[in-house]
């Protein structure tokens, strides 16, 4: 136990050498998720779906884990755990996956759009619900890998990817013109770039072309920018408290439900 304890001691201070400011804000998050309670956030998570689009939440949480595709994602997981070569982390969390696939069920959107893909752990989710529903497409930026890592389908099943549209190329780029071509979008998902700069802009850019009962959805929305904004609201709960949008956040997700009025004062401005 001594011996894994030193490894995981010289792992982390290795980490801090290399890049101490990175170090610092990773400390932060671990420090915030740590004060927060998994379990009540899934209760609150379940009772808002419950509430808001007439379902059963439980029975969904049920579903989706008795799910043969739940099933292949945690094998597949492991599998890149161990696999050979080098591969970013990054991965979406388990929470977060569960909560989207739920959420998915749970509103049986349309049209929805995510920025951020790396290796399809939330994109996967996100298709597997749309298939369970019958219905709708994932549109999906993703700036690009290395030859060497990892494919961006690298956890979506074969059986899924008909409901994919995949765009690579920098959301800065691809996402006014998609978020046009879309709209109305049920559903934004941003876990592209997590700088405070870049994530306003995205929400910015995505909620005039919500539609009426459109969501937007932020990861890492615990997650700290920079050193400067530590102590300051990060960039999903300071948007939103800007715009008067009701949000909540679950873990590191953050939900916000902007309605008529919120899409169009965005548009107006």
């Amino acid at each position: 136990m001594k011996a894994l304890f030193g490894d995981i001691n010289r792992k982390t201070l290795a980490k801090v050498v290399r890049d101490p400011r990175r170090a610092l804000l990773r400390l932060v998050l671990r420090s915030r998720l740590a004060r927060s309670d998994v379990h009540r956030d899934r209760r609150r998570f379940l009772e808002i779906l419950s509430t808001r689009y007439d379902v059963d939440g439980a029975a969904l949480l049920a579903e989706y884990r008795q799910s043969a595709f739940r099933d292949w994602f945690v094998r597949r997981r492991a599998e890149l755990a161990v696999l050979p070569g080098p591969y970013r982390h990054g991965t979406t969390g388990h929470f977060g996956c569960e909560a989207l696939y739920l959420l998915v069920r749970a509103l049986r959107p349309r049209t929805i759009v995510e920025t951020g893909v790396l290796y399809g752990a939330s994109s996967a989710h996100l298709l597997a619900a749309l298939a369970r529903n019958g219905e709708g497409t994932l549109y999906s930026i993703e700036i690009g890998r290395r030859p060497n890592e990892p494919d961006h389908e690298y956890f979506v099943p074969d059986h899924l990817r008909d409901r994919w549209r995949l765009v690579i190329g920098d959301s800065r780029r691809e996402l006014p013109g998609l978020m046009e071509r879309c709209g109305p979008v049920d559903i934004f998902y941003h876990d592209s770039l997590h700088t405070y700069e870049h994530m306003v802009w995205e929400f910015g850019t995505a909620l005039p072309h919500l539609g009426i009962g459109g969501l937007l959805a932020s990861d890492d929305v615990l997650n700290p920018t920079d050193m400067q904004r530590i102590f300051r609201p990060g960039p999903f709960h300071s948007f939103c408290s800007e715009r008067r949008i009701p949000f909540q956040t679950f873990q590191d997700l953050g939900l916000a439900w902007p309605g008529r009025a919120g899409a169009a004062r965005e548009r107006a401005a």
